[in-house]
């Protein structure tokens, strides 16, 4: 396991890096980054209690939940007019080119965000009866997600690609999502957590240049 001090170290590091890569940004693609910044430290923040590196604090957790709910879905999303793309943006021209996945993919970010928010209370045990609550669901016509992949803290906020994550990764739409009975209530907060890597993973590896 990675002492928390050195995982410290780690992620100060990259944030610095990906902040340096910036510069020269004003106008939107300052704004961009000035969100994604915001949601990265949010994530850095919290990932330590998420592999119980650290004391798990549930007011923490919403704290964070609340900083990447604002800065997804339409807030994302309107920051990303059609442009000329800026040498110092890492927005890679597949964003209009698949406007329809990425806005998906931001608006799925806004509903787990409020999931973690929900889910926050549960700490990293999902409360008892889970299964059974999720096993009376009726998935007859809901496709499944695959098992969480357990992403590093680089991969998590977007500074490493993830080893598992592909250009292809399919986006689900807000509505499904929603409609899908998820029921975060019923979920550990870190379960919630990794379906926000996850889907930051997937943004970054489609639509975001550089490492």
């Amino acid at each position: 396991m990675i002492q928390p001090r050195i995982l410290g170290a780690f992620v100060l590091s990259a944030v610095g890096a990906a902040a340096l890569a910036h510069n020269g940004a004003t106008g939107v693609v300052m704004e961009r980054m000035t969100g994604m910044s915001a949601m990265r430290d949010a994530m850095r923040d919290i990932a330590p209690m998420m592999q119980g590196q650290r004391p798990y604090d549930a007011a923490a957790v919403r704290e964070a939940a609340a900083v990447l709910r604002s800065h997804a879905g339409e807030s994302m999303t309107q920051l990303f007019p059609q442009e000329e793309i800026s040498a110092a943006s890492y927005a890679r021209p597949e964003i209009w080119r698949d406007w329809d996945r990425f806005s998906a993919l931001s608006d799925d970010l806004k509903v787990y965000a409020e999931g973690l928010s929900v889910a926050a209370s549960n700490g990293l045990n999902a409360p008892e009866g889970d299964t059974g609550a999720m096993a009376s669901m009726d998935h007859g016509n809901m496709q499944m997600d695959p098992a969480p992949t357990r992403l590093s803290v680089a991969e998590l906020m977007g500074v490493a690609a993830p080893k598992s994550a592909s250009p292809e990764i399919e986006a689900s739409s807000t509505e499904k999502v929603r409609a899908s009975g998820v029921g975060f209530a019923m979920m550990a907060a870190d379960d919630v957590f990794e379906k926000i890597g996850q889907t930051c993973a997937a943004c970054h590896s489609a639509y975001r240049k550089g490492k």
